[in-house]
């Protein structure tokens, strides 16, 4: 064995390392942008009271893993209402993307739990209970 070989291989493997994140997979950046959308969604009818278009806006509660999701994006960004709006205009952009991603790109790693629509329009709230703490 070459004698300067392991000091080389002590100096490379115990220096600093450049991390580097793992790029985003397709679950990942699917999972991201609806929750992305559904935040912006909300922004959007808690900021736009002057535009009364935003009331008729189809609702958008985004869960990937509900199979009703495709027709609940091609809905939104069908939707007619506020057309000249420019954030409701974004908020389709995104929405567009979301659709191609899902039923594109990432096609094959989808994997629905469930097919229950009403879920969309009125999800159940996530709740969280403390213990009761007894002394």
């Amino acid at each position: 064995m070459m004698p300067w070989l392991l000091p080389l291989l002590l100096v490379l493997l115990g220096g600093p390392r450049a991390v580097q994140p793992a790029p985003p997979t397709c679950y990942s950046r699917m999972l991201s942008l609806s929750r992305e959308i559904t935040g912006d969604f909300q922004s959007l009818q808690a900021s736009e009271p002057s535009e009364p278009c935003v009331r008729y806006l189809p609702r958008l509660y985004l869960d990937i893993h509900n199979y009703c999701v495709l027709a609940k994006l091609r809905d939104f960004v069908a939707s007619p209402q506020c057309w000249k709006v420019a954030r409701v205009d974004a908020l389709k952009d995104k929405v567009r993307k979301l659709y191609t991603i899902m039923n594109s790109f990432c096609r094959r790693d989808l994997v629905f739990l469930s097919d229950d629509c009403n879920a969309l329009e009125y999800p159940i709230p996530v709740t969280t209970v403390l213990p009761d703490r007894q002394g």
